[in-house]
């Protein structure tokens, strides 16, 4: 079957969070970088975790920025010297480590996929997320671990106990209930009407924007569709001329963020154009994926926009654990 690794994958991540909610790693991050400047360094997914997890850590009073790896020559005067987060699955991409040159970070924490990797071997502070091999391209698995591990760590550092092992856990009861019930294959009804359309805006907020960023790049990777992700409110702000009947918009809710996620989905009526909400109810609007609490929401839209786009790419006939052009570790 087309993305049968990608789909274990997908499937296996509830699991992985039980053992995250069981172990140190959030309270050894939070160590790491407490009473310090912090610059989340990535690419691809691993750069829109960053952005979550920088977010999460500003909301907390926290000074946190993220930086695109293959940015960092560019844009490094604000950043050198500082505290650094490196994100990476494989620990191995040419783009992050020549950016670690760059910055001569005052201390260096990899959160990564690979403890022994060139990496972990450069840093002072080793988080290994122990997510298992992770054989398709498009990461999944990764993806969440290390948001679980920064949206823990923010909580801690803070001294907020909102996000705990115990609502860490009932996050993963939640969504490993949704992925073995009927109402996943409510994506693959989703997926045949997404699959005739030209392209596919993402929008979201506060927390929704690095997930609507992220499930966009899926899209890409594992379906070949065109899609991008935008913050809802600047959307309207120019780039709603796009819509048409042959767009659909995808809106990540939450109670926070509804209405202005409800703005750029009302102006899509106007367009016939498809929609469909992840997260949280608004109005009569199809919602794909479970609903879950608040402190770990955003691993239940991540999941959902996996599934989804995994699901339109078997309708197009994509295999989807090795997409065309790409590679596990960009070098």
């Amino acid at each position: 079957m087309l993305g049968r690794v990608f789909e274990e994958e997908i499937c296996s991540q509830p699991a992985l969070w039980a053992r995250i909610a069981a172990s140190n790693k959030a309270y050894d991050l939070a160590r790491a970088v407490s009473d310090r400047d912090v610059v989340l360094l990535g690419s691809g997914s691993s750069l829109f975790v960053g952005q979550l997890g920088a977010l999460a850590l500003r909301r907390r009073g926290i000074r946190a920025s993220a930086l695109a790896a293959s940015e960092a020559p560019f844009d490094n005067g604000a950043y050198k010297h500082c505290a650094v987060i490196a994100l990476s699955q494989s620990g191995r991409s040419t783009d992050l480590l020549n950016a670690l040159d760059v910055l001569k970070p005052s201390r260096l924490v990899a959160l990564t996929n690979s403890a022994d990797s060139p990496l972990a071997q450069r840093a002072d502070v080793v988080i290994d997320v122990e997510a298992g091999p992770e054989i398709a391209v498009p990461a999944s698995k990764s993806v969440t671990a290390m948001a679980a591990i920064l949206l823990w760590t923010a909580a801690i550092a803070s001294g907020k106990s909102a996000r705990n092992a115990k609502t860490l856990n009932q996050t993963a009861e939640d969504v490993s209930d949704w992925l073995s019930g009927d109402a996943v294959a409510e994506l693959g009804e989703a997926a045949r009407h997404l699959v005739s359309k030209r392209s596919i805006i993402v929008v979201g907020t506060g927390y929704g924007l690095p997930v609507a960023n992220e499930i966009a790049l899926k899209f890409k990777e594992a379906s070949y569709m065109h899609a991008e992700g935008f913050a809802a409110g600047e959307f309207r702000h120019g780039s709603t001329a796009l819509l048409d009947p042959a767009c659909a918009v995808l809106g990540i809710v939450d109670d926070a963020s509804r209405a202005t996620v409800n703005k750029p989905l009302a102006d899509a009526v106007q367009t016939e154009s498809l929609r469909y909400v992840i997260g949280g109810h608004i109005g009569e609007l199809p919602l794909l994926g479970p609903i879950v609490d608040e402190a770990f929401n955003t691993l239940a839209w991540l999941v959902t926009g996996q599934m989804l786009t995994l699901m339109v790419g078997r309708a197009r006939y994509v295999e989807s654990d090795a997409p065309r052009g790409l590679t596990k570790v960009m070098i």
